[in-house]
């Protein structure tokens, strides 16, 4: 059964009725929830830990109350206890993640036993027992033939130790292993956005990535902060739909991931990984040429560019006081040098601009990680990790037009601490308590300038000194924007578990203070757009600007606020195999409201210089988000091989700063900001309606005159200002998801997992002039003080239909893992991380088509298979349908101040990806010491997979892929445990 949002085709931000008459009906609900979670507060009161629960019986099948049960930790030696209930029922949470021995004793009966118990990070997992008369057998000791059975109905695929060791990956980046499970796939919107990877058609920045218990998500940008090495985590949950009530702010998916942890038995590694140019394939030029039959064909390098990466790492944990304090410690040091290969056009190439650029990047990661167990029935964690990086000639918007100029230097620090107390206070009551900080604050620095931020502004002796110059097949000049989009973050954590009958409750929250740290410029150097690739000749009005945009003002700012939320579940045992999750969290992020305290002055700056009545309202505040959440799981057969679950619910992405950003950045801390553009009556003081053709070439000759510097405003005729920012009644996006499906556990080692997946997605971001209104049919200014009125609003959905399979073997030496996925993104935006613009902000209807992450078949496969004398060959194997893209022009005149698309939206299609990665190690023994040397090639079969396809009818590569994915690659690896 799935809980569905009642509305589903809004426009701008008006909300459902029937959302607000559930926000009613459940607020004396959430009250009672507040006063419970005494200083709980916003949403990740998330759980790093397992639970184990169950019910004894006795051989005639009747419940067992009394029993006691004895849970220890093979790697720590940590016991933990829990005695039955009246209904035969026990449970013990906050387990850390590991291999347990269990052990269940009543006066009698024969103890049992049970050995390798393996529980894993999230995992809610149901052992049930019987136990034998004593006079029947004395003692009764069973290894793996009780069946555990997940009780949670979200879908979830667990990444184990053994697959973060064997498993090739290029990077060592541990969520590139997420895409193995089913429902995911690859999605990028630059470099330094999202997490990489699209659950069930969302946004790649909609996801929540946690490492253990708490947020690693950097707030600005979707993605993650802190880098956490693969070797130095032990395993993690990828959950792609439905999740419980306790993970909340992400609309997409969640990878909840913990690191290694120390033990009563000393063990590290040394490691490294080596790559070096001579070991790979020369890669795309980034164009495409004719060959003699007059067939495009891809051109690629006569040789490999310099390339050069060593990775050189090492990890130790052990014990400090035996069975009582352990520690976990790592560093790892990444030095990178690379060369970018550039896709601009032949026109620039021939004017001497370098089509290979240098690049590296430089990273060094530690981590110190103790527990404590201060008694039996408490543990206590501490964590500190720091991530120091720099990135040379990045492109923050991944594209293969930024020349040397634009392409920008990116570092700064990025660390965080973390406590965390799990109690265990009576056989019924448990509690984890977390408190945790984190600072993230890169500053980008742009080639051109050296200088950043207000340095940057400074800098220049002339405004537009370091402009942004756009052309079809080149950029030039500084990027998008520099300085500092930085954040820090303080949590406080509590969750609370009790027992009551056949009910397992949790309750719990969050208390978050986060804190925005801008110094951006962005359009302060000023903005400029060329729709022909020819360089800017004051003789020639084919090369003038169509477009200008410049900002004066200041981009700093440093603000926080406190946000609340908290959650109730209920796993809810209803038979002894029917389980019922039932939950609902609720979250009011005030980080929306940043910014409120600059509306009157910005306001009193307007109409002080055009007269009116004051445009901007402030922001309110979102607060009916109320996520209800349901789902079961049933085992319909004696042997537990079988479950079949379906839940549903909502799920409320955060807000990113990155849309408050710009509203500060652009207009409230701005005292102008103008735009010019030549096809629009209301940004081109020229235009003359009976004249549209003279109008362009009017507004091009007069802003020729002054490139490369800002026009003198005092000399347009067109005195009007330029409003970026946020709708007033601005939502967080959300989505109402449903999945159903199950899974069967044959005989031999094979699983397999069958689910449906729908998910929509509502509220998502887009932008768009809303300066317009129609009268008496035409299309008229709202507000003749403004060229455009460019707010955020709340109009944006993507559907999302997948069918998604697992298939997994596990015996021996063999492993094997297949996902296949057949799926249907669609939406009405490509909206990114700071939001998209709308074709036509009145009519949404325009921009409807495929999804940019729309692949409708993923198939991943992955494997390793142990042969004779300890060689080992381990093989990661993908393909994915090909990307939908568009086709656009600017060269069209509309008749109206909205353009409009040339052909439906993403109705191209570019070529389908594959690749495959391959490992092959020897492992060595000497003794209780172990070693290994591996050798991998990455995309082994040498296949080009495409990307960026030109879409400008205007450009003369249109229609010809910019780039593409890199070609085969090796790398030497070694590692030695001991």
């Amino acid at each position: 059964m799935m809980l569905m949002h009642a509305q589903h085709g809004r426009h701008f931000v008006d909300t459902s009725r029937a959302k607000a008459v559930v926000g009613q009906k459940m607020l004396c609900v959430l009250g009672s929830l507040i006063i419970l979670c005494f200083a709980n507060a916003t949403t990740f009161a998330q759980t790093s830990t397992a639970t184990l629960r169950g019910t004894v019986r006795d051989n005639q099948h009747a419940v067992m109350p009394g029993v006691s049960i004895t849970l220890r930790q093979v790697e720590t030696n940590t016991v933990r206890t829990a005695v039955t209930s009246p209904a035969g029922d026990y449970f013990i949470p906050n387990l850390p993640a590991g291999t347990y021995e269990l052990a269940a004793e009543l006066s009698g009966f024969a103890p049992f036993k049970q050995a390798d118990l393996k529980l894993g990070v999230g995992q809610v997992l149901a052992l049930d027992l019987s136990l034998e008369l004593a006079s029947v057998q004395e003692s009764v000791t069973v290894s793996g033939k009780a069946t555990m059975v997940e009780t949670q109905s979200g879908l979830g695929t667990m990444i184990e130790k053994k697959d973060l060791d064997e498993l090739p990956t290029v990077a060592r980046d541990f969520s590139t292993l997420a895409k193995l499970a089913p429902g995911t796939t690859e999605a990028f919107t630059g470099t330094n956005t999202g997490t990489g990877v699209s659950f069930a058609g969302q946004r790649q920045y909609s996801n929540n990535v946690l490492v253990d218990g708490a947020t690693n998500l950097f707030q600005f940008y979707g993605k993650q902060a802190n880098n956490f090495p693969q070797d130095w985590i032990q395993e993690f949950q990828v959950m792609t739909s439905s999740f419980s009530a306790e993970f909340g702010q992400a609309s997409g998916g969640v990878m909840n991931v913990i690191t290694r942890s120390g033990s009563n038995k000393f063990t590290g590694r040394v490691y490294g990984f080596l790559r070096d140019n001579k070991l790979d394939s020369p890669p795309f030029a980034g164009r495409m040429v004719k060959d003699s039959a007059g067939n495009l064909t891809p051109q690629f390098l006569s040789s490999t560019p310099n390339f050069s990466q060593n990775r050189l790492g090492a990890f130790v944990g052990g014990p400090i006081v035996k069975d009582k304090v352990f520690f976990f410690s790592g560093f790892e040091n990444l030095k990178n040098d690379t060369t970018i290969v550039l896709g601009i056009t032949d026109y620039w190439i021939n004017r001497g601009v370098a089509t290979l650029l240098p690049g590296g990047h430089r990273e060094k990661n530690f981590m110190v990680k103790p527990d404590i167990n201060l008694s039996a029935n408490h543990r206590l964690s501490f964590r500190y990790n720091n991530t120091g990086w720099r990135d040379l000639n990045l492109s923050l918007n991944n594209t293969p037009l930024d020349t040397l100029e634009p392409r920008e230097t990116f570092s700064g620090p990025l660390w965080s601490t973390m406590v965390n107390l799990t109690s265990t206070l009576s056989n019924r009551t448990f509690n984890e308590a977390r408190i945790y900080y984190n600072v993230n604050e890169p500053f980008i620095t742009c080639n051109l300038a050296d200088a950043g931020g207000l340095a940057l502004i400074q800098k220049a002796t002339r405004p537009g000194e370091f402009s942004q110059k756009t052309y079809p097949g080149a950029n030039f000049g500084c990027g998008g924007f520099t300085g500092l989009e930085g954040e820090r973050n303080l949590f406080l954590i509590d969750n609370f578990s009790f027992v009551r009958g056949k009910h397992q409750f949790k309750v719990g929250g969050q208390l978050a203070f986060q804190k925005l740290m801008m110094d951006v410029e962005a359009a302060h150097k000023g903005r400029w757009s060329f729709d022909k690739d020819l360089a800017f000749d004051i003789n020639n009005p084919a090369t003038y600007p169509y477009s200008f945009t410049g900002n004066i003002g200041s981009g700093v700012d440093k603000e926080g606020k406190w946000s609340p939320g908290v959650f109730f579940q209920d796993t809810w045992q209803l038979k002894n195999n029917l389980t019922l999750n039932l939950g609902v969290r609720y979250d009011l992020d005030r980080t929306l409201l940043v910014g409120n305290q600059y509306i009157d002055s910005k306001n009193a700056r307007v109409v002080a210089r055009y007269g009116g009545t004051a445009p901007l309202q402030p922001v309110k505040l979102d607060t009916n988000n109320i996520a209800p959440r349901l789902g079961f799981v049933w085992v319909p057969s004696q042997d537990r091989r079988t479950t079949i679950r379906a839940s549903g619910g909502l799920f409320y992405e955060q807000n990113h700063y990155n849309f408050t950003d710009i509203y500060l950045n652009e207009t409230l801390l701005s005292d102008r900001r103008i735009s010019f553009t030549d096809n629009d009556p209301g940004a081109n003081p020229f235009w003359n309606s009976a004249d549209p053709a003279g109008s362009r070439v009017a507004l091009r000759s007069w802003l020729a005159g002054y490139y490369p510097y800002y026009p003198d405003l005092s000399k347009a005729a067109m005195n009007k200002d330029t409003i970026l920012g946020l709708d007033p009644n601005i939502k967080v996006p959300y989505t109402a998801q449903f999945s159903g499906g199950f899974t069967h556990a044959f005989a031999f080692g094979l699983d397999l997992s069958v689910d449906y997946v729908h998910t929509r997605g509502y509220d998502m971001i887009i932008g768009g002039n809303r300066n317009w209104m129609q009268v008496n049919g035409q299309w008229v200014v709202a507000d003749p003080r403004f060229t455009s009125v460019n707010l955020y609003f709340n109009s944006g959905w993507i559907h999302y239909n997948g069918l998604g399979t697992r298939t997994e073997f596990h015996r021996g030496p063999v492993r094997v893992g297949l996902s296949y996925t057949l799926s249907k993104t669609t939406s009405n935006t490509t909206a990114g991380i700071t939001g998209g613009s709308a074709t036509n902000p009145f009519d949404l209807n325009i921009d409807e088509g495929p999804d940019n992450a729309d692949r409708r078949h993923n198939v991943v496969l992955n494997a390793s298979y142990l042969l004779p004398l300890d060689f080992q060959v381990a093989a990661i194997g993908v393909y994915r349908s090909g990307l939908p893209w568009s086709a656009t022009s600017t060269a069209i005149a509309t008749g109206g101040p909205f353009g409009y698309r040339i052909e439906p939206r993403n109705s191209r299609r570019g070529d389908g990806t594959s690749a495959l990665d391959l490992r092959i190690s020897k492992n060595f023994k000497f003794g209780r010491y172990g070693a290994a040397v591996f050798w991998e090639m990455f995309n082994a079969t040498n296949t080009i997979n495409f990307g960026n396809y030109q879409g400008s009818t205007q450009s003369s590569v249109f229609g010809q892929p910019r780039s593409a994915g890199d070609m085969r690659r090796q790398q030497f690896g070694f590692r030695f445990d001991f």
